[in-house]
């Protein structure tokens, strides 16, 4: 399959507290086939982290998407990979990822802007508590899993 250049190029709008952000593609959120789908809840959440990284920092802070949304194709390869998680293994069958929750999930990291410099999981992690349904920043990578498997089915 050849690949689109620019494919989902679109920057992503959202208003946090009355300002407007976009610090976000449509493309950070594609899988390899170039499906993008981006809950309106996990995008001000990202920008709301994004923001609060930056503040408690008091430099630029990127938020990095690692992983967004799954057909179960993905799925069923990312498991190949890294196991399902009955077996011991790091991926869920009904993993918030997929497609069928309609953007809600995604993995990150963030990392200052300046340096490159990965900023800490657990610092990550907190700050995205306050903005998302379910956080698990306990990944040996250093990704942190967010989602808003409540507020994302409003």
């Amino acid at each position: 399959m050849a690949v689109v250049k620019n494919r989902n190029n679109v920057v992503l709008h959202t208003k946090v507290d009355g300002v407007l952000y976009g610090n976000f593609k449509l493309r950070e959120f594609e899988n390899a086939e170039g499906l993008a789908m981006v809950h309106p809840t996990l995008l001000e959440g990202l920008e709301r982290t994004r923001r609060d990284l930056g503040a408690y920092y008091g430099k630029t802070v990127y938020v990095i998407i690692t992983s967004a949304v799954r057909t179960e194709q993905d799925n069923e390869r990312l498991a190949k990979q890294l196991g399902w998680t009955e077996d011991g293994g790091l991926v869920s069958r009904g993993s918030y990822h997929l497609n069928r929750f309609g953007g809600i999930a995604v993995d990150l990291i963030a990392k200052e802007a300046e340096t490159g410099r990965v900023v800490a999981q657990k610092t990550v992690g907190k700050i995205c508590r306050r903005y998302f349904d379910w956080v698990k920043d306990d990944y040996a990578d250093g990704h942190v899993h967010v989602d808003n498997r409540f507020r994302g089915q409003q």
